[in-house]
Formats: C-alpha cells, sequence, structure tokens
C-alpha cells in the first residue's frame, strides 16, 4: 500500500529528466547488510556511471543490500529526492536500498515493488519502463493526500503484486488501471475505469483519489482527460482499453481502495 504526493505533469518531466542522464545505470559501491541511515524521510534519484554487473545474490529477496549513489548530485534537490523515493520503491525489490550524501544529512531510499531490479545496473527493457510507469501512475495523487491503495496486477508479474483473501476483502473497490510510458521522449499516461456498484461510486475515498474521474475536458481525438492529465481509454473490463495508437499494453497496474478510508489517513 502505497501513496504518492506531487503532481503528475512535474512528475513525468522529472522522470523523462532522471532517465535521459542515467539510463538505467547509476549505482556504485555496493555495502551488504548496511543499515538505513540519516533521515528518516528516505528521498532520492539516478546517475549514470556504468558498472559491471552485480553478483546474483545482491538481487535476491533475502540479501540485504545498500548502495551508494554514483552521483550525488542526482539527490541534491528534494524535489528530486521526492521523485527518487517512488522511481526505487516502484522498480527495485525491497532488499535493496540506495543512499547518498548530501551536505551534512544522509539520505537512504528504499526499494519494495521489484519491476526493474537489475535497473541500478541496466537499463530499463521496454516491458520494464511500462510497468514502472505503471506503478508511477498508480501512486499519484491529485491532491497530494496520503491514500492507501492495493496495487494488483492480472497476472502477478511479481509476488508484490499478489495478495491476500484479508486484503482483497478489505480493498474491495475498484478504483481502476494505470498503464503508459513515462520514458519515452513523449511521455504517455493511461488510465481505465474500475468497474463499481453505484454506493462503491459514491464512497468518500473517491473525494481524496481521482485520477480516474473526467473532467469534461477531452483531447482532439475525444479521450477524456483526468485532473491528473491521464487519458481515460474505458472501462477496464474491456480489452480494447489497454490498446491506445496501435499499441497493446500489458503492463497494468490496478488499483483497489478501502472504502471510507477518511483523506490523510494512509501511510507514507
Amino acid at each position: 500500500m502505497h501513496r504518492c504526493p506531487f503532481p503528475v505533469c512535474a512528475f513525468c518531466m522529472g522522470v523523462i529528466f532522471f532517465f535521459a542522464v542515467s539510463t538505467g545505470v547509476f549505482a556504485a559501491a555496493p555495502g551488504d547488510n548496511q543499515q538505513e541511515g540519516g533521515k528518516t524521510d528516505r528521498r532520492g534519484d539516478s546517475t549514470g556511471q556504468a558498472r559491471a554487473a552485480p553478483p546474483a545474490e545482491m538481487l535476491s529477496a533475502g540479501h540485504a543490500t545498500q548502495v551508494e549513489l554514483a552521483n550525488p548530485a542526482l539527490a541534491s534537490t528534494a524535489a528530486k529526492r521526492e521523485l527518487l523515493i517512488y522511481l526505487v520503491r516502484c522498480a527495485l525489490p525491497e532488499n535493496i536500498t540506495l543512499s547518498t550524501q548530501h551536505g551534512a544529512e544522509r539520505f537512504t531510499f528504499k526499494g519494495s515493488m521489484g519491476l526493474a531490479p537489475r535497473w541500478l545496473y541496466e537499463a530499463m527493457t521496454p516491458s520494464e519502463e511500462r510497468w514502472v510507469s505503471a506503478c508511477l501512475l498508480a501512486h499519484v495523487n491529485y491532491f497530494g493526500r496520503s491514500v492507501p491503495i492495493s496495487l494488483r496486477a492480472n497476472p502477478p508479474v511479481v509476488p508484490t503484486l499478489a495478495v491476500s483473501d484479508g486484503e482483497q476483502q478489505d480493498f474491495s473497490i475498484f478504483e481502476g488501471g494505470f498503464f503508459g510510458n513515462l520514458f519515452q521522449p513523449s511521455p504517455v499516461a493511461y488510465t481505465c475505469r474500475g468497474d463499481r456498484t453505484p454506493d462503491q461510486a459514491r464512497n468518500p475515498i473517491f473525494q481524496a483519489r481521482v485520477c480516474t474521474h473526467e473532467t469534461g475536458s477531452s483531447t482532439a481525438d475525444g479521450m477524456p482527460i483526468t485532473p491528473c492529465h491521464f487519458l481515460v481509454t474505458g472501462r477496464c473490463e474491456d480489452t480494447a482499453s489497454f490498446t491506445v495508437d496501435g499499441i497493446h499494453y500489458t503492463e497494468v497496474i490496478l488499483i483497489y481502495l478501502r472504502p471510507n478510508t477518511p483523506p490523510g489517513a494512509g501511510i507514507p
């Protein structure tokens, strides 16, 4: 369960910048089994120095590893660190933590979802770009609020996208799906609407999550636009919703919400 507190437009431009300077190869000097240090709010960026491939055990789920950013300048501002929190969270597995020193402060950024685990040392594949993009888009909150969400995929490509029976029952409102590619020169961000009952559609949770809502505006070719500037492709139950401009997206993150969750009651 995660949240995201930044506007999508600035976010997309940040992703493009980091991808341009790093091409997915941004870490140096792994230190095994180190503890997280510095500030508790973990923030950061990416970097671009070619390194040898990491040992296989570094990427294994049970081997905790802290890795130093090769270019500390990529974590030099609060905005850059905020972006890196979510890039690392989506791309790297939970046993990997990135760290860097900025002035007197040390910042750490912990992996979680593991959608592009080798991004430390290799450029993302096109499919990994789309998976990480879907994850980043799913975290966007128009209001900057912290709202618990359940991230899923069908089928789950990594264990973190599989959910327990308890989570399925707890997070029972299907908000929608998120997909696209924020790493290409012209980023694209799409959403499909989840199927929900009239009572679910009136749930107060949708006062805090509006990135699947239509604004009444549309593109020149008629695609509805959401407040987050995502394009609505249709209903998630319709497979045609995942084909846009001749590209069929299989890398889709589905978001489910907990009913009656008060806005701001989420986790960081």
